[in-house]
């Protein structure tokens, strides 16, 4: 049996926790996590405790100086090492200040709960990663733009149902998703109006009976707001579950690009060549090159995923106010984090890296039916009403499938059986840099509207 009188909690207890239960309860290898956040929080909490008179500004100092040299001891350190002694990152921080200045540790814990305590410490957590996401969403960001502005006046079939559609410039296609990226990162933005709540003062659900200085601790630690609601502010983990619901449309955005460069480095593309130190081989085919970055990438969005589920599925049948259940709401977060700093980091080393092979790009334009809808709007300017343009070269499409031609190989008088008001410019029609360049809207593949694109992001990013 596990000794309990050490515990935050052991009053109450005759008997020690069996060692099945202290394997199947305890945390600190997960909430080890949190640890410079336990120590911030720590140290407002002993400062506040002096201010309002609950404990001595001698005792605080105390508190304090063993706080700095507990943080000390366990910088750096493999804090799973302890899982065995202390159940989680609260009561190890505890009990080494209790070891470091003795009784007058037992202080510190006046006032509050490890209900209010975890939460606030998972806040500030979460604070500091999510402006690391950002950041790398940015330099990611940087990437494909840079990636854009190298390709200059490439072309590529813009496709739809992974169907050829109509030619885009291949930097549109890049920074589509430095849109997409972009919406991702205002969502965290406006995440952090709700992550940066202070739940201090809650205690365990009902508040404090004792004068706790909620807007020093707020302001010591960097809050915007007290949390309105003891019972809420200790029981909802509503602000992680739209954390990970901010990051998992960030990874199905990632998934969709990983997708596209597994597609455009395949053999049926290759639009793109892999640098070495970004892709792998095989153990037994030596000809082969894998593109294993992005198909990690596409593989653990899906995990990202599931930790999402995982979490609302955690909170669904929670009478309030606090259970034991919203210790598994961590792992899943901490295992968010770590992947999403990571695959952002690498994807914008890989796109830094990759090269254009620029004739297989050019190669791919041969597909004429790619011009369709241009043909079609030539139609529709020569007053032709739409639906009889679009059926008028559904029609031609349909015949050159037949004969085995190309749209371009027709001559004018095969034009002419279709409509008599197609004339001899129909053959300007088929050149992927004129259809760009036909494009008229806002925010279109026109090389103009492109460029502005670019200069927006070089002046943002």
């Amino acid at each position: 049996m596990i000794d309990v009188t050490k515990k935050l909690w052991g009053g109450r207890f005759k008997k020690g926790m069996h060692p099945a239960l202290q394997c199947f309860s305890y945390s600190l290898k997960t909430d080890k996590e949190l640890f410079e956040s336990e120590v911030l929080v720590n140290e407002a909490w002993a400062k506040m405790l002096a201010r309002t008179g609950i404990i001595t500004e001698k005792e605080s100092r105390a508190i304090r100086k063993g706080l700095a040299a507990v943080a000390k001891m366990l910088e750096g350190q493999d804090l799973s090492l302890y899982a065995d002694r202390y159940e989680d990152i609260h009561t190890l921080m505890q009990s080494e200040l209790e070891k470091k200045v003795g009784a007058v540790a037992k202080k510190l814990h006046t006032g509050r709960s490890r209900n209010d305590l975890v939460v606030t410490s998972t806040r500030i957590y979460l604070r500091g990663k999510v402006l690391v996401i950002q950041y790398e969403i940015q330099r990611l960001q940087k990437a494909l733009m840079t990636a854009a502005r190298r390709a200059h006046d490439l072309i590529v079939p813009g496709m739809t149902h992974l169907r050829k559609a109509q030619p885009v410039l291949l930097a549109h296609h890049l920074l589509a998703y430095v849109e997409m990226l972009e919406e991702d990162r205002l969502r965290l933005c406006d995440l952090m109006k709700r992550v940066n709540v202070m739940p201090m003062g809650a205690a365990a659900l009902a508040g404090s009976a004792l004068p706790i200085d909620q807007k020093f601790l707020a302001k010591e630690l960097g809050f915007e707001k007290i949390a309105a609601n003891s019972m809420a502010a200790v029981s909802d983990r509503g602000f992680l579950a739209e954390f990970l619901a901010d990051l998992s449309i960030l990874w199905m955005h990632l998934s969709r690009l990983a997708e596209d460069f597994i597609l455009w480095n395949s053999e049926a593309f290759g639009y793109v060549e892999l640098d070495d130190s970004f892709a792998t081989g095989s153990s037994l085919m030596p000809q082969k090159k894998n593109p294993d970055v992005f198909e990690l990438v596409r593989g653990r969005s899906g995990v990202v995923f599931g930790h999402l589920q995982a979490m609302l599925t955690i909170q669904k049948g929670l009478a309030l106010s606090y259970n034991r259940d919203l210790q598994e709401d961590k792992p899943g977060v901490f295992d968010a984090i770590h992947k999403t700093t990571i695959a952002l980091e690498v994807l914008s080393l890989t796109v830094d890296s990759l090269k254009w092979n620029k004739k297989n790009i050019l190669d791919s334009l041969e597909d004429d039916t790619l011009f369709a809808t241009d043909i079609l709007e030539y139609l529709v300017r020569k007053k032709v009403p739409f639906s009889e343009s679009h059926a008028i070269v559904g029609k031609a499409v349909r015949y050159a499938a037949d004969s085995g031609k190309k749209l371009r190989e027709f001559s004018l008088n095969d034009w002419k059986k279709f409509s008599a008001r197609i004339g001899a410019e129909v053959f300007d029609l088929f050149d992927a840099a004129a259809s760009v360049k036909g494009k008229k809207t806002i925010g279109s593949t026109h090389p103009d509207q492109v460029e502005k694109q670019l200069k927006r992001w070089e002046r943002c990013l």
